[in-house]
């Protein structure tokens, strides 16, 4: 079952402040929904093509209504899903946002965190 509208506009205001902080590197960050997901990603100019973007998928926050938690993944260079290890579920989106602007494994701001 998808988010319902209250909750959609409630995560994407929590999101949109997390993106805005980020902007260190990419071009934009962004995020969408999909079902009980939000993912997250950067925007980075392309260096083949200047008039090219291209996408990094930063992590996924994926809410198990039955269970009320929020699981978070992050995307491994084999372009799958995997759950991260250190913190796989928390109780509020609030602090999975928190570890995932955190970065202490550097796992989720791939090339923000570069620098």
């Amino acid at each position: 079952m998808a988010f319902t509208e209250i909750e959609r506009a409630k995560y994407e205001n929590l999101v949109s402040n997390l993106i805005q902080n980020r902007r260190i590197q990419a071009t934009e960050n962004g995020f969408e929904f999909n079902n009980q997901s939000i993912e997250l990603f950067e925007t980075h100019p392309s260096t083949s093509n200047e008039k090219d973007f291209f996408n990094i998928s930063v992590a996924k926050i994926t809410y198990i209504r039955t269970t009320d938690i929020w699981k978070i993944s992050w995307m491994r260079g084999s372009l799958k899903w995997q759950g991260y290890r250190k913190h796989p579920e928390v109780k509020k989106l609030g602090e999975a946002l928190f570890i995932i602007a955190e970065d202490e494994d550097r796992l989720f701001w791939k090339l923000s965190s570069a620098t």
